[in-house]
Order: structure tokens, then sequence, then C-alpha cells
């Protein structure tokens, strides 16, 4: 957008939002210069094709935090949210549930750009977990979108939806027949329409407490012949696991090189 003159690209947050008794939302902006104030502009897309907008300014080397709860007509929304700033500036997003008790809680970096493909690597709808695709199309016309899942093993399964413009789009994967009870990872494909942005988000229900685990993650717009993790622990509390996803019609062999604490490495 521009502001009196100042051109900038805006950073989409992400697809995933919700203000409600359940869920809060809080975003996050930070303006690193030291010199000029960022005038910041948080568009907030609903389910239904309509937004609401909040004007922030951020003064030079300090942030701001906006509870999108207490941002009016907001309530018991869904949404996605896109952000633009006259000067280069840092988001992020919050959330948490119960919005009272606070019991679990994600968070995730704003993604600067849209894009046509993504990549997720992680999913399950075994063992209890629900599984969420989040789709943000901050465009002015509807994507066309296919969903290619990809299984422990078999062919894929195929499906597509219709991202309205300017809206938040779910699928809860679970409610897919052929993807209720398995392991999944998807590539995700604007087959026409504006670029989006795609995020997962996973929950674990207790038998008293709904959503008494969860995590949420935005995914990646292109495969890789590398990739790093910094963290990682297992042992009598942490189960760690490692998921990768090959979108490619031939196998890939694998090797992974495990550093450890004492600096010795182990190859598998």
């Amino acid at each position: 957008m521009t502001l009196e003159g100042h051109s900038s690209s805006p950073p989409a947050v992400g697809a995933a939002g919700a203000a409600s008794a359940f869920f809060a939302t809080r975003l996050a902006v930070a303006n690193p210069s030291s010199v000029n104030t960022a005038r910041v502009v948080l568009r907030y897309l609903r389910s239904d094709g309509t937004f609401r907008t909040s004007l922030v300014a951020v003064p030079p080397l300090q942030a701001r935090k906006i509870l999108v709860n207490g941002v009016a007509s907001m309530d018991g929304r869904e949404f996605s949210t896109v952000i633009e700033s006259d000067q280069p500036i840092v988001a992020d997003r919050l959330m948490w549930w119960t919005a009272s008790e606070a019991y679990g809680s994600s968070a995730e970096r704003g993604i600067p750009a849209a894009a046509n493909t993504w990549y997720l690597a992680e999913g399950s709808t075994t063992s209890g977990f629900s599984l969420f695709y989040l789709f943000q199309n901050p465009g002015d016309t509807t994507a066309q979108v296919e969903v290619q899942y990809l299984l422990p093993s078999g062919a894929p399964i195929v499906r597509t939806y219709a991202v309205p413009a300017r809206s938040r789009f779910n699928v809860w994967v679970n409610t897919v027949p052929e993807l209720a009870n398995t392991d999944v990872s998807a590539v995700v494909r604007v087959l026409s329409g504006p670029n989006i942005i795609v995020e997962r988000a996973m929950y674990l229900s207790s038998p008293t407490q709904q959503f008494a685990a969860g995590h949420e993650s935005a995914g990646v717009t292109a495969p890789s012949l590398d990739w790093a993790f910094a963290e990682g622990a297992t042992g009598q509390f942490f189960d760690l696991f490692l998921l990768i996803a090959n979108p490619n019609p031939q196998a890939a062999t694998v090797e992974v090189t495990y550093l450890l604490p004492d600096g010795s490495t182990l190859v598998k």
C-alpha cells in the first residue's frame, strides 16, 4: 500500500486467528527503526469476506500489541490478518486458549508474502489429534486451491477448494473420509486466482479438557535438499519426531545427522 508517499510491501501475518470466549489472539508489531515512526494498518479478514481495521502508530525502537478480542465487531469471529506499514516492521501472532485460563498457546511469525504453492510435512488425525489447514486469501478474487494429501503409503488423496476473496478458509482434515485416521502431509497449490497463505493447526483433547495440547505453524513454499533443526530433546519427558514429506514422484534417500551436546554426531 502507499501511505502519504511511502510505499511498502504488506506482510501478511497469516491465516490463523480467532477472537471468542475460547480463543484469544494478540498481534505484536515491532519497529526496528531508530528514526521513523511506523504507521501500521491491520486488516482482519473474516470468513464471510468482510473485514475490520485497526490503525496503530509504532514509535522508533518500540513495539505495540493488539488484542483482537477487544476490537469492535470481532467478538466470536475466526479471521486472518494482513498488516501494512509505511516502514519496515516485524510482526508476530500469539494465540491462547481458553481466553480466561490460557492453558494452551501457540505463536507464529508474520509471513512476508503470499505464494502459489505451500508444503506441510506434519499432520495427523490419529490418536485423538484434530488437524486443521488454514488458508488466507488476501486477494480481490476467489482462489481455486488444490490440496494433495500425502499418505504414509499409496496414492495421494486430492481435493479442491474455493477460497473466497479477502477471507480466511478452514479445512478440518479429520472430516475428509479417507483421512479420518492417518498420518498425512500436504502440498497446496493455487490452480487459479491470487496467491494465498497456508498454515496448519493441530490439537489434542483430553477426557476432561478440550484442546489440552496444540501447536500451529505456517507451511513452507519450497522443498529443499537440506534442513536444519536447532531444537530437540528425548528422554522420560519429551518424545521427538522428525516429519519428512516427499512431494516428488520418485523415492528420496535422506541422511540425518544428529548433533549431540558433547560435540559428537550420530548419522542415520
